[in-house]
């Protein structure tokens, strides 16, 4: 018998899922942000799109953790697409006039500096985890249905991977201290 052909192997097929997830949050962001310019009535789209992308970002670690896959360039990339994603809601927001382009101005300039300053993985979560509760709040607002479909999803996400919630919790909780003490 030969070797086996890695292109026909779902093995090899899997392994590359998490980062076809990984990279697909780049393809969502891009989405959300293209419907700024359709405004305020893409808003129900824009949810759905971010929890598709929060789904995939579940799931790509979990896949990655199953096949013992080791990072690859996507992957110790993955943050940065997690961020990538949560400025595009940040600019669609703004560019559909539904938040206060002045504010978003001053927060991300804010959170820049501070950010540049610390150079930490938690100074960028603290300034992220406000603007990825933001579709959320303008959409109870705006469009309560979307707003409801987010909270059932945030629900079931959390009990489905309640554990490395309270992993990432526990990680920044940790990363926190340790910045004090710098």
């Amino acid at each position: 018998m030969g070797a086996r052909n890695s292109y026909n192997d779902p093995v090899v097929k899997m392994r590359k899922l998490p980062d076809l997830l990984t990279l697909s949050r780049g393809l969502v962001a891009a989405a959300i942000f293209s419907l700024g310019f359709v405004g305020a009535r893409a808003l129900e789209a824009v949810i759905l799109l971010t929890i598709l992308g929060w789904t995939t970002d579940i799931f790509d670690g979990r896949l990655a953790r199953k096949y013992h896959k080791p990072p690859t360039w996507i992957g110790e990339r993955e943050f940065a697409f997690d961020m990538v994603m949560v400025f595009a809601g940040l600019c669609y927001l703004v560019m559909s006039g539904l938040i206060n382009e002045w504010l978003a101005l001053i927060y991300i300039v804010v959170a820049a500096v501070c950010i540049a300053f610390f150079r930490s993985k938690t100074i960028t979560m603290s300034f992220a985890t406000p603007l990825v509760a933001l579709p959320l709040i303008v959409a109870s607002l705006k469009a309560p249905r979307a707003a409801l479909w987010y909270l059932i999803w945030i629900a079931g996400a959390l009990v489905l991977d309640w554990p490395r919630f309270r992993g990432v919790v526990r990680e920044f909780i940790e990363n926190a201290k340790k910045l004090a003490q710098r």
